[in-house]
């Protein structure tokens, strides 16, 4: 199940708050080591700042198992305003149909918890989420930095986007900026090849409307 908060709000839900900065440093600082903010337990930046919508895989217990921020270009991101060599001679995107993912993370502990297929629930949980909460919205395109390792995942969730331009090394890392067209069929793609069913939103609602509330 998908939950979506938002960035003003999230002092209303401090355990959910608690539990993502907390995953968030497990991967990105603990375990893959990348160079990231911290604070304490959490891993933490100033895009957090901006009032990003964050979209909060939970298992059937109750227990968070992944999660991810969005962004829209229009304001601070990190493609633009963090990795702009990840466009190559691409212009910024700055636009209102095309909003940013990042700081997309699995729990490790359970992230060998697959369909039968081998995607990893929580990853296509996510993805599918952000394709609802992206038709309601009538925006174009996702864009996102993110690993080669990770694209080489997305490909196999059946949603293997369009690179904006070459990988990078960034630290120790070979980073990619990748662009996802938001339609529909994408959408049920993703969920036929996880064997998901319905909805994965908690609540059906759209981008500025969660943003909003």
């Amino acid at each position: 199940m998908i939950r979506i908060l938002n960035g003003k709000t999230r002092a209303q839900h401090p355990q959910a708050v608690d539990d993502m900065f907390r995953l968030r440093k497990r991967v990105f600082h603990d375990f893959l080591k990348w160079d990231v903010q911290t604070d304490g337990a959490w891993e933490i930046d100033n895009y957090d700042t901006a009032n990003p919508l964050y979209v909060l895989s939970y298992a059937p217990d109750g227990r968070l198992r992944g999660s991810l921020r969005l962004l829209p270009t229009l304001g601070p991101n990190m493609l633009d305003d963090t990795f702009p060599i990840l466009l190559g001679d691409n212009p910024e995107i700055r636009s209102a149909s095309v909003w940013e993912s990042s700081r997309f993370c699995i729990e490790p502990e359970i992230s060998q918890d697959r369909a039968s297929n081998q995607v990893t629930i929580a990853a296509a949980e996510l993805m599918c989420g952000v394709g609802e909460l992206g038709l309601a919205s009538g925006i174009s395109h996702i864009v996102t930095v993110t690993d080669v390792f990770l694209e080489r995942m997305f490909r196999r969730m059946g949603c293997p986007g369009e690179r904006i331009a070459e990988p990078h090394r960034i630290g120790s890392v070979f980073a990619v900026a990748v662009a996802w067209e938001v339609t529909n069929d994408l959408l049920q793609r993703m969920k036929a090849i996880a064997a998901i069913e319905g909805t994965v939103l908690e609540r059906p609602m759209s981008l500025e409307t969660a943003r909003a509330a």
